[in-house]
């Protein structure tokens, strides 16, 4: 049987056995033994991870074209699976085709510009496509406990708290803690019910798409690794939690310059996320707003490591 190359990195770490594993699978340069949709999610629930991607054939010296698999279904955009590929061509690759040639990621969210920050410890960044919402109703706090009853020592009855969206259909809903202790309280979701943004009422019309994480962060956490304050994060999605979500860091981050930013500046976040897995997931954001406020750009940096390599059989379509 035909079998294809890959490799799993580990994203936004790196150490090995850490951050946010993915699995990174090169499909055929023959065009006529092209995977079909159904093989690509066979092997991405085969490897079991939150996301796998499939990299195109090289078309383009600058390009390179990703899908973007959880266990379930293609997606967009996702955080992890973006600096993964990105830290591959750029840091990783021994394809003399890759390489510092590669500036673009082409995904089925769009082109996504790619770079090197540092190449001595491998930083990468990737600017990532942004359409914000703040959306007007905002989730309280009796709802909140009933998904996770575990915080009920932490958070008072009336508080109420933001749903935001860092693209239609890519929406978080934000719950900031005062401690560390109230974050380690945090449990996945009763039943593992997830917040289906098609059936609630929390997001504004023409917004109901996709799933809404939640995630949850403390300010201001004084990081022994890195010398300085950080946010703390965890992110719930029903009974998964995922060591590190780009996707929503860059969300978080979005919002907080939004709101508490300053127009015509830089405002830089740094998570630390996956903790309490034993995963540390370092997720770098920079947000630039305009003279008017307005979000100008939003850059996704990290880190990969390798861990992995092998063949994969494709299978029966």
């Amino acid at each position: 049987m035909t079998q294809l190359n890959f490799v799993t990195l580990d994203v936004f770490t790196s150490t090995p056995y850490s951050g946010n594993p993915l699995a990174v699978v090169f499909l055929p340069e023959d065009e006529s033994k092209a995977l079909t949709q159904s093989q690509k999610q066979t092997i991405a629930r085969e490897f079991n991870l939150s996301e796998s991607i499939f990299v195109h054939p090289v078309r383009e010296n600058s390009k390179r074209t990703i899908d973007i698999f959880t266990t379930d279904c293609e997606i967009p955009f996702a955080g992890h699976p973006t600096i993964g590929a990105a830290s591959w061509f750029l840091s990783h690759s021994t394809d003399p085709a890759d390489g510092s040639g590669v500036t673009t990621l082409a995904t089925k969210s769009g082109d996504i510009p790619i770079s090197v920050q540092d190449s001595a410890t491998k930083y990468v960044a990737a600017q990532i496509a942004h359409n914000t919402r703040i959306h007007a109703a905002r989730f309280s706090a009796s709802e909140l406990l009933r998904l996770h009853p575990t915080l009920a020592p932490f958070i008072p009855k009336e508080a109420t708290f933001p749903l935001f969206s860092i693209v239609n259909g890519m929406s978080q809903l934000f719950i900031e803690l005062a401690s560390l202790e109230a974050l380690a309280a945090v449990t996945p979701a009763t039943g593992g019910e997830l917040i289906s943004a098609a059936d609630t009422e929390y997001l504004d019309e023409g917004w109901k798409a996709g799933l809404v994480c939640v995630y949850f962060f403390v300010r201001d956490v004084y990081d022994d690794a890195l010398k300085q304050k950080v946010f703390r994060s965890r992110m719930m999605l029903g009974n998964l939690e995922d060591p590190a979500t780009g996707s929503s860091a860059s969300g978080l981050a979005a919002y907080l310059a939004l709101t508490e930013g300053v127009a015509s500046q830089q405002h830089q976040y740094h998570f630390v996320q996956g903790v309490e897995m034993g995963r540390r997931s370092d997720i770098g954001v920079e947000v630039t707003l305009d003279g008017e406020k307005k979000i100008e750009q939003v850059v996704l940096r990290g880190t990969a490591v390798s861990v992995s390599e092998g063949k994969v059989l494709v299978p029966r379509a």
